[in-house]
């Protein structure tokens, strides 16, 4: 072989062995590079992350708000319906008493509370009548 093909040679194997460092310095490059990009990830995710958390706190004390309203009013709707219905049942229950208790007083020959109203509202309509009598009709009422 000649000097001047073994230089060829030689200078080809050193421009690749070149190629390769460049190479390796490239990659060294972007290894580097996706190092920083993996860090700005992890820090934007961190620095969005507990924006993102704060974001789903107010979104979920709005929702505590709003469903302990429906709640408490529901529970008040509830409650509302539970006083009626009690209510009514004890409607029933005093009017079925009364309706017993004025049973055994007339049983007894004890008037009830309507009886003695109305004895007294007579009373009262025969006083008026009295009382508008001329003193000759009261003479002769006497007689």
């Amino acid at each position: 072989m000649s000097d001047r093909k073994q230089d060829k040679e030689t200078q080809e194997k050193t421009n690749s062995l070149k190629g390769i460092g460049d190479g390796a310095l490239d990659l060294r490059k972007y290894t580097h590079q996706i190092w920083l990009a993996g860090l700005g990830a992890f820090a934007r995710a961190e620095e969005e992350g507990s924006k993102l958390f704060d974001t789903l706190v107010d979104v979920g004390k709005d929702l505590e708000s709003k469903t302990r309203d429906i709640s408490e009013t529901r529970v008040e709707e509830i409650k509302e319906r539970v006083r009626s219905r009690t209510g009514e049942t004890m409607g029933k229950m005093e009017k079925a008493f009364d309706e017993r208790l004025n049973k055994a007083l007339s049983k007894l020959g004890i008037p009830n509370k309507r009886e003695v109203e109305a004895l007294q509202k007579r009373v009262q309509e025969l006083t008026a009548a009295l009382e508008e009598l001329t003193p000759e009709e009261k003479a002769k009422g006497k007689k």
